[in-house]
């Protein structure tokens, strides 16, 4: 299965996969722990560390 979650769009997102698929920002440096709930993202006023969703200009 495939999941997309607003944190493809969020500044802090990182391009660097640990492990080659675990997703990483810098909320999550060492990588998004599976339980996580992308789905409410943009909801949370902080995903980890101080650090929540915020929109990249494109």
């Amino acid at each position: 299965m495939i999941c997309i979650s607003a944190c493809v769009d969020c500044i802090h997102r990182r391009d660097y996969k640990k492990d080659g698929w675990i997703p990483t920002c810098d909320a999550f440096p060492d990588g998004m722990p599976l339980d996580f709930d992308i789905g409410k993202v943009k909801e949370l006023k902080e995903c980890n560390n101080g650090i929540g969703y915020e929109e990249a200009e494109e």
